[in-house]
C-alpha cells in the first residue's frame, strides 16, 4: 500500500514534476521492464528490444500526465512490456508476410488440378485431426501452425512458457500421429 501512495504522489502535481516520477519509475523498474522483454521475446527480439523499452517508457510518461494513479508498477510494467513485446513482433511478422507475398509466387489457377485436389484433401485432413485434439492442445497447434512463437502464445493465452511449449509440442505430436492414421504424410 505505501507503494501505491508513492506513486500517487509523485503524479500529483505541485507534489513532484512529471518528469521526475517518469524518472523515478525508470530507475526503480528499468531492469525489470528489460527482463519481461527478453523473456517474452526470447533471441527474436534482440534488434527490437530497445524500440520496444521506449515504447513502454512513453506509455508510462502518458499515464502519469494524465494523473492516473498506477497502483502495483511492478505488475503494470511487466504487463505492459509483455504486451509490447508481442505487439512489436506480431507488426515485425506481418512485414516479413509482407514482403514474402510480394515476391512473385505461382498462382492457384496455375496449378494442375490434381495438385490442388491433393492440397484441399489433406487441408480437410489436417482440419479433422485437429477436430480431435484436446482444447488447449488444439489452440496452441492452431496458433503455430499460423506462425505464432512460444511467447506469442505465452502472452496471447495466458499460459506459463513452459504450458505453452508443452502444449505445441504435445499437440503437434498428436497432430502427426492423427495425419499417419489417416494415410496423410
Amino acid at each position: 500500500m505505501g507503494e501505491t501512495r508513492s506513486i500517487a504522489a509523485a503524479s500529483a502535481p505541485g507534489v513532484r514534476s512529471h518528469d521526475a516520477a517518469l524518472e523515478d519509475l525508470v530507475r526503480r523498474y528499468g531492469r525489470l521492464i528489460r527482463h519481461a522483454i527478453r523473456k517474452a521475446g526470447g533471441p527474436e527480439v534482440s534488434a527490437l528490444a530497445d524500440d520496444i523499452e521506449q515504447t513502454v517508457i512513453v506509455n508510462l510518461w502518458q499515464q502519469i500526465t494524465r494523473e492516473q494513479i498506477i497502483e502495483h508498477p511492478a505488475s503494470y510494467l511487466y504487463k505492459a512490456a509483455i504486451r509490447e513485446t508481442v505487439r512489436a513482433l506480431r507488426r515485425e511478422r506481418e512485414r516479413a508476410g509482407a514482403a514474402a507475398t510480394a515476391l512473385p509466387h505461382r498462382d492457384a489457377e496455375s496449378a494442375d488440378p490434381e495438385s490442388l485436389a491433393v492440397a484441399r484433401q489433406r487441408g480437410q485432413a489436417v482440419s479433422a485431426a485437429l477436430g480431435e485434439l484436446a482444447p488447449d492442445r488444439a489452440r496452441a497447434v492452431r496458433a503455430h501452425l499460423r506462425g505464432w512463437s512460444v511467447q506469442e502464445i505465452m502472452g496471447v493465452t495466458g499460459w506459463t512458457y513452459q504450458r505453452a511449449r508443452n502444449l505445441v509440442a504435445r499437440g503437434m505430436s498428436d497432430l502427426r500421429s492423427a495425419l499417419t492414421a489417416r494415410g496423410v504424410r
